[in-house]
């Protein structure tokens, strides 16, 4: 019996810590980066979606481990994709984070960090609202400039993810081979305008999608964006027949994406890299389309701004968690896990101990920030939302375990009391934590230009 017992304790330590890469292994490892554009975490069929077809990313989550709520951060601009962007790139917090074409010498980004390491480097992806200082800190970066020069954007939208994947499977084929690489592959789909190859687009005709259950003619109060760009792509109030077309329109993007993003996988493993390749596939942030309470739009902090988050590769083990992350770990993830020097002063944290099972969560809460309009906290169960829109305030609270859809807005209700003074408590210590240079709630709605200069400001 004594035997026996200690042959388990060996099985499951066994279990728990193969995975984990010496640092010679760690050296050699490939890392492959997958940020998509806007697309939300629902939109994978092994993810819980019976409506799409994404085989390439459904492989990863098979095979990789999960992270059901990971998220961006916020943004002080309606441009959500750049923030983002840059988050993910520096391992900086929403306030922190340098300018578009800033390169700060104490803010290390991804690509440097990697050159340093003796990585050969890669970025192809957008270039509009994204960290283009930090995408031209890679070795190569290639962008497709096709939409300035012939200004036919919905002919080369529909060819984008075919562009990226044959520009990363051409550098791959070509690159030296005595290095390790790390490939930064960002298309912009599914990113408005959402036009797809026909084949894709025949695959879901608008009549036979599902509207979510938090569907929505319109948003039931002014939210403080209401008016911005993506909410103005279609009519106020919603008709579910519209919302469906879009809807259609953004599956059969995905749906081509994850094509071409099987082509690269596949380029890998014939050539025998994917063997030893970390693959993490994630996107800048969802979003609203479909008519999510009455939305279109990533300028808001409901559930569906959530992006997928899938990690992949040598020694991970298949799994997934609830913990509560933000997109700006990922950096400090990937230093941990090759054995990297981690750059000082960042505000991500690693990952790794969560995959490894040596712990549930990284932290207790999770901060969100849109403008000076709103701002979110949320623990394992329940979020607060507090709005400041035109000289008028809201508040909602969602306990997310029976309302995941955030339908049912227990703020008012007495039974509920003690968590609203409870997460109204922690967003005031998330907000001073990190620096939330708006006094929100005390003035009238700025512009993008009045916010940046008010971060601009703060010391």
């Amino acid at each position: 019996m004594i035997r026996q017992a200690f042959g388990c304790i060996a099985l499951v330590v066994g279990v728990l810590f193969c995975h984990q890469l010496s640092a010679a292994e760690a050296k050699r490892t490939n890392v492959l980066l997958v940020v998509t554009d806007d697309q939300r975490w629902d939109t994978v069929s092994a993810l819980g979606n019976p409506e799409i077809k994404t085989p390439a990313m459904d492989a990863l989550v098979q095979r990789g481990f999960t992270f059901n709520n990971a998220y961006c951060q916020g943004a002080m601009t309606g441009a959500v994709c750049l923030p983002s962007r840059t988050m993910i790139m520096t391992g900086k917090s929403v306030w922190k984070i340098p300018a578009a074409n800033e390169v700060v010498a104490s803010q290390p980004s991804l690509g440097a960090i990697f050159n340093k390491a003796g990585y050969e480097t890669l970025y192809v992806g957008k270039k509009g609202n994204s960290y283009v200082a930090g995408n031209e800190q890679f070795d190569k970066f290639i962008y497709d400039e096709r939409r300035a020069r012939d200004n036919k954007l919905p002919e080369v939208r529909a060819k984008s993810s075919q562009f990226h994947a044959d520009k990363t499977i051409e550098w791959l084929s070509d690159r030296q081979k005595d290095k390790p690489f790390l490939v930064f592959f960002a298309p912009p789909i599914p990113h408005d305008p959402r036009s797809a190859p026909a084949e894709f687009a025949a695959q879901y005709p608008a009549g036979k999608v599902s509207l979510s259950k938090n569907f929505m003619a319109q948003h039931p109060f002014d939210n403080g964006d209401m008016n911005i760009r993506d909410e103005q792509l279609a009519p106020t109030p919603r008709t579910e027949a519209e919302m469906k077309q879009h809807l259609a329109d953004y599956y059969a993007t995905i749906a081509n994406l994850d094509f071409q993003l099987g082509r690269v996988i596949e380029s890998l493993k014939k050539s025998g890299q994917l063997d030893n390749t970390l693959i993490i596939f994630t996107s800048d942030q969802g979003l609203a389309v479909g008519g999510r309470h009455g939305l279109m739009g990533k300028q808001n902090l409901y559930e569906h701004v959530k992006p997928p988050l899938v990690i992949a590769g040598p020694g991970i083990p298949h799994g997934s968690s609830d913990a509560l992350v933000y997109l700006y770990d990922l950096l400090p993830t990937l230093t941990d896990y090759l054995h990297l020097p981690t750059p000082k002063g960042i505000d991500g944290v690693s990952l790794l101990p969560i995959i490894e099972g040596k712990q549930k969560t990284v932290r207790d809460v999770l901060f969100g920030a849109y403008k000076d309009s709103q701002r979110m906290v949320r623990d394992d169960r329940w979020k607060l939302i507090e709005y400041f829109a035109k000289g008028k305030s809201h508040t909602q609270l969602f306990d997310l375990k029976n309302d995941p859809d955030e339908l049912h807005n227990l703020v008012d209700d007495p039974q509920t009391a003690a968590e609203r003074k409870r997460l109204e408590g922690k967003l005031a210590e998330q907000r001073k934590m990190f620096g939330d240079p708006i006094d929100f709630g005390k003035e009238s709605p700025i512009s993008d230009g009045e916010a940046r200069r008010a971060i601009k400001r703060k010391p």
